[in-house]
C-alpha cells in the first residue's frame, strides 16, 4: 500500500509536462507557419466576392427605368469572379422594406438589368443593395449598397426652404428656423397651414403645427438637448393636402460644438513615450460629414500645430514624455475647445510607415522595453493584401529598432495590411497602406463634333488603351447634363478598392483616383478607417468561415415526407424535374433518408412552371413534396437602419421635376399607346386564362383588372388595401391601420343606397373588408372592379355600391396535381428590358421627347480597342455627360467622366 503515492507521483509527471508544454507560448516559427496556412485557406477555400453597381443616374421620378450594369469581383487582388453565376439586386423603401428583387444572370464577372419604378412610387429616399449569396455569407457590410432620390413632379406645389441659426446654452441647444415656402408657380404660399416633426432615425421627439404669413414665412424656435444631437437630427415639414396625402420635406439640423467627434490615431495605434509619433485626425459630424478646423498642441519643446483638409484629415508629429496630460487646442467655425490627445503608454511598439517611394514601401519598427513583452525579443512583420501575403519577415528587436524596405512589386495592389506581431500572435502595431502598381487601362472618347439640336444625332467613338488588352466589359451612360443634377461621387475604382475595403464613410471618394489623384490624401484615409472584413483573432482562431454556398445557376431545395404517417421512414429515391419554358427541359436528382433534395444550377428565365415528381423506394409516389422559399426572398432586410435625407430643391433639380412631368404626360398621350395596348393584350392571354391562374371567375369578368404581380415591390405592401390606393380610376381607398377595414368609395355608384361600402368576394366568396386586410398582397393572383351597371346586375341588390373580386393564387403558385407531382412557378433569372434609342433619321415622331438618359448600353462591343457611340438628342438637350466604367478580364478597372 506505501508504494501507491510514488506510483501516483509518476503517472502525474508526463501529466504535468503536456500541460505545461500545451501552456507554453508559441514562438515565432509556430506563429509563422500558422499565419501562412490559415492565409492559404483563406484565400483558397473561402474566397471574398465584391460587387459594384454602374446605374445610369442618381435621380429618378416616378416612372423612371433604373438602368444598371453589375461588376462581380472574387479574391486579391480583384479578378472577374468565376464563382457566382447569380446575383441579386434589391430596390428596398427607406424603412428596408423589400419593394422589387431582381436575379441577374452573371458571365465572366458581369451581368446587367433594370428596374421599373412604379407610377405611383412615392417620393423620398430609396436604396439598391447588391450581392450574391456566397458574398452575403461574409455579412452585410460586404453587400454593395447605394441611395438613390425619388421624386415627384406633383410634390413642387410645396417648395419650402430653412435657414438655421442656433445657440448653445449650457446642456441645451436653441434652434431658430427661418422658413419659407413657395408652390410650383414660385408663389408664396401665404397663410398656408403646416405641421412640423423634430425627428431622428427612430422617432418623433417634438411636433406642432403653424401658419405661413403673407409672405410664405415663418419663424420656429425650438429647444432640444446636446445628448440628442450626438446622432442625425431633423425638421420635417409637412403640408397636408387632405386627409389621404400629404407632402413633407426634411431638413436636417446644424450640428452644435458638442457634437464634433474629433478623433486622434496613432499611425501604430499607441502613443509611445520618447519616440517620434506619427498622428493622424479625424473630424467629423454625427453624420460623417467632414469637419475642417485647426490645431495647435503645447509640447515641451516646441509647438505643434495642424488643420484638417476637405475630407476632414490631417496629421501631426510628436514625441510625448510620460507624464504630460497633452491637451490639443482646436478651432472650428463651431469655436474653440480643448481635447485630450490620448494615453501615452511607456513600452510598445512604434510604427511607422513612409508610402512616398513609387517603388518601396519603408517600414520602420521602434520599440520600448521589447524584452519586457517577448523574451527573445523577436517580433513578425506581415504585409498582406485580404489573406494574400506579399512580405513576412522575422524581425529582431534586441535593440529597439529595425526596418524593411520592400519592393512594391512583390505587393498586391489595392490596400495592404501590416501588421506587427508578439511571438504569441497578439497584434502590436498595425496600420493600412496603399499600393498604387495597378496597370492604366485608359478610356478615351473621341468627340470631334458635338450636335446639341433637338433630335440631332451624334456619332461618337470610344478607345481604350493599356498593355495587353484582350476584351472585358464596359458600360456607358449618356445623360442630358442640363435636365440631370447631382454629383456622383464614388465610381468602380473608388468602391472596389476604397470603399468596399475600409470601415465609416469616406468623403467624395472618387476624387482620390484619375486626374485629381492624391496619393497624400489616401495615405491619410489609411491612416484614420479601419480594415472592414478582416480580424487577426478570427484568423488565428480559425473562426473563418461562410455558412453560405455558390450558386451557379437557380437552386431549388425542399423536404419529401411519407404521405401516411408511421414508423417507417424514407429509404431515398429520385425526384423528376420538368421545366416548362422558351425550352423544355427535363433532369433527375436523388434524395436520401432525410428526405432533402436540392436541384442546382438550372437555367432558366423570368418565372417558369416546374413539374416535380419523387418516387421513394419504400413508399413509391406516396409522399409529400414540400418546397423552401427562394434564397434570398425577405420582407424587411434584418437589421435595416432608416436614413434621413436632405430635402433640397435647386433650380436644376427643379427643371429636372419639370421636364419629368412633361416626359410623363407625353408618355401617356403619345409614345406608350402601342405599347400598352401590347401590354393588355400579353395580360388577357397570359395572366388572366383560368387555365393558366386556376382562377374561376363564377361573376365573369370586371370593369377593370389588375394583376398585382405586375406592380413593383407588391409584396412589400402592409395589406392589398394599400396596394390597391390608386390603381383604379374612380375608386377611392382610405385605409384605417387601427381597424384594418378601410373606408371604400366606387364613384359613380351607391350614391342614393344607404352606405358607400362595395361588396367584396375573395375567390367569388363574399367577404369583409377587415377580413381582406388579412391576406397578403403576394397571395393574390388577380383584382376586379365592378362599377357599370351591366356588369353589376349580376350581384343584384348586393352590387349596388360596386363590387371588387380578389381572387388568390391557389396555395401561392404550387398546386398538388397527384401523389408525389407537384406542378410550381419558380422565379427564374430576371429579363432586361432593351434600352430603346429612337431613330429620327427615319421617323419623326409628334411625341415631345424629354428623355433624361439619352443613351445607355450596359455591355460595350468593342472593335479592335475601338467602339461606336451613336444616339439622337431629345428636344432640350444642351450639355452631355458621359460615363464609361468597366473592368478587363485580368480585373484592371477604368472610369472616364467627361461633359460636353
Amino acid at each position: 500500500m506505501k508504494k501507491v503515492p510514488y506510483i501516483i507521483l509518476l503517472l502525474l509527471i508526463p501529466f504535468t509536462y503536456l500541460f505545461t508544454s500545451f501552456q507554453k507560448k508559441p514562438g515565432i516559427n509556430e506563429l509563422t507557419e500558422k499565419i501562412i496556412s490559415m492565409m492559404a485557406y483563406y484565400v483558397d477555400e473561402i474566397p471574398e466576392e465584391k460587387v459594384f453597381l454602374h446605374l445610369d443616374k442618381n435621380l429618378y421620378a416616378a416612372g423612371d427605368n433604373i438602368w444598371f450594369s453589375a461588376f462581380l469581383t472574387a479574391g486579391s487582388p480583384d479578378v472577374p469572379s468565376p464563382l457566382s453565376k447569380v446575383l441579386y439586386v434589391d430596390l428596398l423603401d427607406n424603412n428596408g422594406n423589400l419593394l422589387q428583387q431582381k436575379t441577374i444572370r452573371m458571365e465572366e464577372g458581369h451581368g446587367f438589368g433594370d428596374i421599373k419604378l412604379d407610377p405611383f412610387t412615392r417620393e423620398g429616399l430609396y436604396h439598391i443593395k447588391a450581392y450574391s449569396y456566397w458574398l452575403k455569407g461574409f455579412g452585410d457590410e460586404a453587400v454593395f449598397q447605394t441611395s438613390i432620390q425619388v421624386m415627384d413632379p406633383y410634390n413642387l406645389k410645396f417648395q419650402p426652404e430653412v435657414s438655421f441659426s442656433l445657440k448653445e446654452e449650457g446642456l441645451k441647444v436653441r434652434y431658430t428656423a427661418e422658413i419659407r415656402a413657395v408652390n410650383n408657380a414660385l408663389q408664396a404660399l401665404a397663410g398656408e397651414n403646416l405641421k412640423y416633426e423634430l425627428l431622428n432615425r427612430e422617432k418623433v421627439l417634438q411636433s406642432g403645427n403653424f401658419e405661413l404669413d403673407a409672405e410664405g414665412k415663418h419663424f420656429l424656435s425650438f429647444d432640444l438637448q446636446a445628448d440628442e444631437l450626438k446622432q442625425v437630427m431633423a425638421l420635417q415639414l409637412i403640408q397636408e393636402e387632405n386627409e389621404a396625402y400629404s407632402i413633407s420635406r426634411k431638413f436636417i439640423l446644424p450640428f452644435p460644438s458638442s457634437s464634433l467627434d474629433v478623433q486622434f490615431l496613432p499611425e501604430g495605434g499607441d502613443l509611445i513615450a520618447g519616440f517620434n509619433n506619427k498622428v493622424a485626425v479625424r473630424a467629423i459630424y454625427p453624420d460623417g460629414s467632414p469637419i475642417q478646423l485647426k490645431g495647435r498642441i503645447l509640447s515641451e519643446d516646441n509647438e505643434i500645430t495642424f488643420e484638417t483638409n476637405a475630407s476632414g484629415l490631417g496629421q501631426f508629429t510628436i514625441n510625448p514624455s510620460l507624464d504630460n496630460k497633452i491637451g490639443v487646442e482646436l478651432e472650428s467655425s463651431a469655436g474653440k475647445f480643448i481635447k485630450p490627445l490620448g494615453e501615452v503608454k511607456s513600452k510598445g511598439i512604434n510604427l511607422a510607415v513612409d508610402n512616398s517611394n513609387p517603388n518601396l514601401l519603408n517600414v520602420l519598427i521602434q520599440a520600448k522595453d521589447f524584452l519586457d513583452i517577448s523574451p527573445s525579443g523577436e517580433a513578425l512583420l506581415v504585409i498582406h493584401a485580404r489573406g494574400r501575403i506579399g512580405y513576412m519577415q522575422v524581425l529582431d528587436l534586441r535593440n529597439g529598432v529595425t526596418g524593411a524596405r520592400v519592393n512594391k512589386s512583390q505587393l498586391p495592389n489595392g490596400i495592404n495590411q501590416v501588421t506587427v506581431f508578439e511571438p504569441d500572435g497578439t497584434p502590436m502595431a498595425e496600420r493600412l497602406a496603399y499600393i498604387a502598381l495597378e496597370q492604366n487601362i485608359n478610356l478615351e472618347l473621341e468627340a470631334t463634333e458635338v450636335n446639341t439640336r433637338p433630335r440631332g444625332k451624334n456619332s461618337w467613338k470610344l478607345h481604350i488603351s493599356g498593355e495587353a488588352f484582350e476584351g472585358g466589359n464596359y458600360s456607358i451612360a449618356i445623360v442630358d447634363a442640363t435636365e440631370l443634377p447631382g454629383e456622383i461621387n464614388s465610381n468602380i475604382i473608388s468602391y472596389l478598392k476604397l470603399e468596399s475595403e475600409l470601415k465609416g464613410t469616406i468623403h467624395q471618394p472618387k476624387q482620390f483616383f484619375g486626374s485629381t489623384r492624391d496619393d497624400a490624401g489616401i495615405d491619410l484615409v489609411m491612416l484614420t478607417h479601419g480594415w472592414r472584413r478582416f480580424n487577426w483573432q478570427d484568423v488565428l482562431d480559425g473562426k473563418i468561415e461562410n455558412k453560405n454556398f455558390i450558386e451557379q445557376g437557380i437552386n431549388i431545395t425542399g423536404q419529401i415526407t411519407p404521405k401516411n404517417e408511421g414508423r417507417r421512414g424514407l429509404t431515398g429515391g429520385l425526384i423528376n424535374v420538368f421545366s416548362k419554358g422558351s425550352t423544355e427541359d427535363f433532369l433527375a436528382v436523388e434524395f436520401g433518408e432525410n428526405g432533402k433534395f436540392i436541384i442546382d444550377d438550372l437555367e432558366f428565365q423570368d418565372t417558369t412552371l416546374l413539374t416535380l415528381s419523387a418516387n421513394d423506394r419504400r413508399h413509391k409516389e406516396l409522399v409529400n413534396l414540400a418546397l423552401d422559399p427562394p434564397l434570398s426572398k425577405y420582407a424587411n432586410w434584418p437589421g435595416f437602419n432608416p436614413k434621413i435625407d436632405q430635402f433640397q430643391i435647386s433650380p436644376s433639380v427643379r427643371e429636372y421635376l419639370i421636364t419629368a412631368d412633361k416626359r410623363k404626360t407625353a408618355e401617356a398621350s403619345y409614345g406608350d399607346v402601342g405599347e400598352i395596348q401590347i401590354d393588355e393584350f400579353v395580360l388577357e392571354s397570359q395572366k388572366f386564362d383560368p387555365l393558366e391562374e386556376q382562377i374561376t371567375r363564377m361573376y365573369g369578368k370586371g370593369d377593370a383588372s389588375l394583376t398585382p404581380s405586375d406592380i413593383g415591390g407588391f409584396e412589400a405592401f402592409r395589406d392589398i388595401w394599400e396596394l390597391l390606393q390608386g390603381r383604379f380610376a374612380g375608386v377611392r381607398i382610405i385605409p384605417d391601420p387601427l381597424s384594418g377595414a378601410p373606408s371604400i368609395r366606387i364613384r359613380g355608384v351607391g350614391s342614393v343606397q344607404a352606405g358607400t361600402q362595395p361588396l367584396i368576394l375573395l375567390d367569388n366568396v363574399p367577404i369583409d373588408a377587415s377580413f381582406a386586410s388579412s391576406i397578403p398582397p403576394r397571395d393574390l393572383a388577380a383584382v376586379e372592379i365592378f362599377k357599370d351597371a351591366a356588369t353589376l346586375a349580376v350581384f343584384g341588390a348586393g352590387g349596388a355600391n360596386g363590387a371588387i373580386a380578389l381572387y388568390s393564387k391557389r396555395g401561392a403558385g404550387m398546386e398538388s396535381v397527384g401523389d408525389g407531382v407537384l406542378n410550381v412557378r419558380f422565379p427564374g433569372y430576371s429579363v432586361s428590358k432593351e434600352f430603346y434609342i429612337p431613330s429620327y433619321n427615319k421617323e419623326n415622331s409628334p411625341a415631345p421627347d424629354y428623355r433624361t438618359t439619352l443613351y445607355w448600353n450596359p455591355r460595350i462591343q468593342w472593335t479592335d480597342n475601338s467602339a461606336n457611340i451613336e444616339f439622337f438628342n431629345n428636344d432640350v438637350v444642351q450639355k452631355f455627360k458621359v460615363v464609361v466604367q468597366g473592368m478587363d478580364r485580368f480585373g484592371r478597372l477604368s472610369y472616364l467622366e467627361q461633359e460636353l
